[in-house]
């Protein structure tokens, strides 16, 4: 099996070990059980404990000629390790096949293209990586089919820690986009599974808990964290983070492949604990991300960027740091705003749009919490496609609270399997009902205080009686909502740093304090220049210029200024922009 290997990876000297998940067993790997397709050509065969060679031959599948063109080249592609050619046959022909061939039924089963195409070991392996795949976003998935994913991916993941721990070449080589996905699809895979097991309990189908309790095993949470640990480790992904000129040119100091296992490795584990509920371990996990970098890594692949800002944002807002949620999302929001860089055929791609619709209900939540401006762009789409719901959140709506969140939550799973001997009231949604307990009773703790905060800018000194009759409330209750205000609009805010790090801050719009019966107000904000608007406007103008492309000359804005003699003279952007920093100091002449 090492000689077989070697066939693809490099000469026999070079080859890796192989991990012991891969010795003695079957050359295809795990498929001790047959697949839906086999069972559904085979239906008519009873299940017997009988050796393969004694079992009934099965009709034999039909490869098409362009699938077979396809792993055709995929084969030799990986021969080669020629990157370039396997991103173009993952990111656009497989897609193309799946929809043309296989929208609503599986591709052709491991077996038939061992027998068809190749029995190349790790060739069989990927191939089965992207057949789970399109069975998980496309079709039906069976319990064989969660549990034939597990083993694979075990096999894949198992060679490759292997080859980083015994510094050998990786056997795996694969374009950034396929190493992304597979990390994020071996989490979601685990996240499903979670889901599904306590589905089956709470509806007592008794297969299904049956094949739980014997399979204890797969998608166990320990081992699922388990494997990315040991990736972050072998990767050396955190040394390289922490210090990138070092002299090492071991794991991800010389290696790309191995440094992008290390850093989606990361990103998946702020996403498992996550999902589990714990958000400052999430978050501690990411510290050495090159998150100030002017080009971080994560640039690489939009769904890697998007994953991050989700999952800070969302640990941010449960931290009760809102003015670094907002801030996270916004960013986010922006940059989603102005790029286009996901593949539309992609499996990812319904996900990447649902994950921006999900931003824009935290944002709205945790704007409702601790208002402040954003950007306008933002603002704008707020009021043309969630004014309704933002109206509900400023009232002070619990439902429409528990609406948003249960709507742009992570699908949290319990970190433990249950009872299954005693599973008489198990609760499948409880991981879910938990978080939503936690963020609703923080939720009305201060549910008041934007309420409070709008009637307070009014004045700069108003009697706590009267602030009372205007909020509803006695003065005993306003006095303790006003101290809440104090204590809840204190907040730890990041301005660099790692993700956790922050100095508290002051993040209400008005200040206040107490004396005796009376409130005293400071609501003055803080003006922005007048130059900074003007110059933001331009650069905006300049974008709207570009992206209509209709000549060369829209790409170099230009401003007529006319002097008070009435004569004008031509000038480009950089000229406005030295006209416009001298706004508010001289005034400047009408500008068309």
């Amino acid at each position: 099996l090492k000689r077989t290997f070697g066939s693809i990876v490099g000469p026999p000297s070079g080859a890796p070990v192989v991990p012991a998940i891969l010795r003695g067993r079957p050359s295809d790997g795990y498929d001790d059980q047959k697949s839906l397709r086999q069972q559904a050509d085979s239906e008519s065969e009873p299940e017997s404990d009988a050796s393969e060679n004694e079992r009934a031959p099965t009709r034999k599948e039909t490869i098409p000629d362009s699938v077979d063109h396809f792993l055709g080249m995929l084969l030799e592609a990986l021969k080669k390790r020629a990157i370039p050619e396997i991103h173009k046959l993952y990111e656009d022909t497989f897609n193309k096949l799946s929809i043309d061939n296989y929208k609503n039924k599986k591709w052709p089963s491991a077996e038939a293209v061992k027998n068809q195409i190749s029995d190349e070991p790790l060739f069989i392996i990927l191939y089965k990586e992207l057949y789970y795949r399109h069975i998980y976003s496309r079709l039906q998935v069976s319990l064989d089919d969660r549990r034939g994913s597990w083993e694979n991916y075990c096999m894949l993941l198992d060679l490759i820690i292997s080859d980083l721990e015994e510094g050998q070449t990786l056997s795996v080589v694969v374009p950034p986009q396929w190493i992304w996905d597979i990390l994020d699809e071996f989490v979601y895979h685990y996240q499903t599974y979670c889901a599904t097991r306590s589905k089956a309990i709470k509806a007592q189908k008794e297969n299904d808990v049956k094949f739980f309790k014997e399979h204890p095993e797969v998608y166990q949470t320990t081992t699922v964290l388990n494997y990315l640990h040991r990736l972050v480790r072998a990767s050396k992904v955190e040394a390289y983070l922490a210090n990138k000129d070092s002299d090492d040119k071991s794991g991800a100091f010389g290696d790309e492949t191995t440094r992008l296992l290390g850093y989606f490795s990361l990103m998946q584990l702020l996403r498992m604990h996550s999902l589990l509920g714990d958000y400052h371990l999430a978050m501690k996990t990411i510290q050495r991300i090159d998150i100030s970098e002017e080009v971080p890594l994560y640039y690489r692949i939009p769904a890697c960027h998007v994953t991050l800002y989700y999952y800070m944002g969302f640990a941010y807002l449960m931290m009760r740091r809102y003015a670094d949620a907002i801030r996270t999302f916004s960013e986010i929001l922006v940059f989603l705003s102005k790029t286009s860089g996901v593949n539309s055929l992609s499996y990812q791609y319904d996900a990447m749009v649902k994950k921006q619709d999900q931003m824009y209900a935290l944002m709205l939540i945790a704007l409702a919490l601790s208002p402040r401006q954003i950007d306008e762009s933002l603002e704008k789409t707020i009021r043309d496609k969630h004014g309704e719901k933002q109206a509900r959140l400023q009232r002070g709506e619990d439902l429409c609270f528990e609406e948003l969140f249960s709507y742009a939550c992570p699908k949290f799973v319990a970190a433990a399997p249950p009872d299954y001997d005693n599973i008489e009231g198990f609760n499948a949604n409880e991981a879910h009902q938990r978080q939503l307990r936690l963020f609703l009773t923080e939720m009305r703790q201060q549910q008041f205080l934007p309420r409070i905060g709008a009637y307070m800018k009014l004045y700069t000194a108003i009697k706590t009686t009267k602030l009372a009759q205007l909020c509803d409330m006695d003065t005993d209750t306003l006095r303790d909502q006003l101290m809440c205000v104090m204590h809840k609009t204190s907040q730890k805010v990041r301005s660099t740093g790692a993700p956790l790090d922050g100095e508290p801050s002051h993040c209400s719009e008005v200040e206040f304090y107490l004396d005796g019966e009376m409130v005293h107000i400071n609501a003055q904000r803080v003006e922005r220049d007048h130059g900074e608007v003007f110059l933001e406007h331009i650069l905006k103008f300049q974008e709207l210029l570009k992206k209509t492309d209709k000549s060369e000359k829209h790409n170099w804005t230009w401003a007529l200024v006319l002097n008070d003699s009435g004569q004008g003279s031509r000038m480009g952007s950089a000229g406005v922009a030295v006209a416009a920093r001298s706004f508010g100091q001289a005034r400047l002449p009408n500008i068309h």
